[in-house]
């Protein structure tokens, strides 16, 4: 009697496999697999949801009919397909993709829908308080329009994800999109939530200022490199997505409104990339302090690289990275078939392969010459 309960007592705990090193076997799986296990119980549940994720790098076709999504492993020289989302033409904008969160919408229609790449979910957004109805519109007057923005921010003191809707109100008797364009208007600002079901409306920015790029969410601000339609001298434009306010930061004298924004050393940093090609190095300025109990803190770093330039394209910046990481991709043709990870605070260069993607029965490499490329690391899994 007491032998047979031994046996079963050892045999228990001959099946049962630590918690610890079941987690680790999980860290080397990819994706698609990895989130099968999130039913096994809730423990395991929450310890994938807090599993650190690779490198997620997003670019559309030429024809921007498609948005692919590769994921890149942990110490992993080849990508592997994610997700393909086919974007008719007027959800051909997207967001800052943030812990698998992505958002794609028009800039004149009123539609916009957001996506989970990682669980692969669609989730759907109330519709604006800005549309304009029928019975708002009068016809034998000006009209009523609005050319949106959206950009993706989140908290993580909170945890909450936030979509903000930058629109400029036009009140016309023209309808030309071109128009929209090349006049400002009168800003106005919507904010939603997740989890809620409604949008809400905030203050605008502080200036009339057109948002012609995605901004970069880091520490729980959303930031861009804006021009002020009265000044040439660009200037960093704020939005703490907690407060839900902006605020206006000084540049340093050197940057210029093309320069990029990226993740250094756990802060925001401005990437020049003026000297790339001719002199191997680039210069991230970072912002140390925003200034707010006196004068903004900008600190350089100057970076010079161990190998020729010439060959590689303008670096692309990698989302939350903490150490700093650009993609570096060459310029010996417009067809990728491999990519460089490039860390900046060990200079070390990681060459990854791109596969094919099929569109049609058609095997396409990625066309630099027309796609647009995003990179970002996945801090913890999107909470559902």
């Amino acid at each position: 009697m007491n032998s047979t309960k031994t046996t079963k007592m050892e045999n228990k705990r001959r099946d049962t496999v630590p918690h610890d090193v079941a987690m680790d076997v999980l860290k080397i799986l990819p994706e698609k697999a990895r989130m099968r296990f999130k039913c096994v119980s809730k423990t395991w549940y929450s310890s994938i949801k807090g599993t650190i994720l690779p490198l997620i790098v997003s670019f559309t076709n030429s024809s921007f009919s498609q948005q692919h999504f590769l994921t890149i492993e942990h110490q992993s020289d080849e990508a592997s397909h994610l997700l393909t989302v086919p974007s008719d033409f007027k959800l051909h904008r997207v967001t800052q993709l943030i812990n698998g969160f992505i958002c794609f919408y028009n800039i004149v229609d009123f539609e916009i829908l957001m996506r989970n790449v990682v669980t692969q979910e669609i989730i759907d957004l109330p519709k604006s308080t800005f549309v304009v109805s029928d019975d708002d519109e009068d016809f034998s007057g000006p009209m009523i329009s609005y050319f949106r923005e959206y950009f993706l921010g989140f908290d993580p003191s909170s945890r909450d994800y936030k979509v903000l809707n930058i629109s400029n109100k036009h009140t016309t008797n023209s309808s030309s999109y071109a128009w929209m364009i090349d006049n400002h208007g009168t800003p106005e600002c919507e904010i939603f939530t997740l989890g809620t079901t409604s949008w809400r409306k905030i203050d605008a920015p502080p200036s009339r200022i057109h948002f012609r790029r995605q901004g970069l969410c880091a520490n729980g601000f959303i930031h861009w490199i804006i021009t002020n339609p009265r000044k040439t001298k660009p200037v960093l434009a704020v939005f703490d997505v907690k407060e839900e306010k902006f605020d206006i930061v000084k540049l340093p004298d050197e940057v210029r409104k093309n320069h990029d924004l990226i993740q250094a050393e756990e802060k925001l940093g401005v990437l020049d990339c003026d000297d790339f090609r001719s002199k191997n190095k680039i210069r991230v300025w970072i912002l140390k302090d925003y200034g707010r109990g006196g004068g903004e803190v900008w600190i350089r770093r100057d970076y010079v690289f161990r190998f020729d330039t010439i060959m590689f394209r303008p670096p692309i910046p990698v989302s939350n990275s903490n150490n700093g990481e650009i993609l570096l991709t060459e310029y010996k043709s417009s067809l990728v078939s491999r990519v460089f990870i490039y860390d900046l605070k060990t200079q070390e260069r990681r060459a990854i392969k791109i596969p094919p993607v099929t569109e049609q029965d058609v095997v396409k490499f990625l066309d630099l010459k027309r796609a647009r490329v995003s990179a970002t690391y996945v801090a913890s899994l999107p909470a559902e």
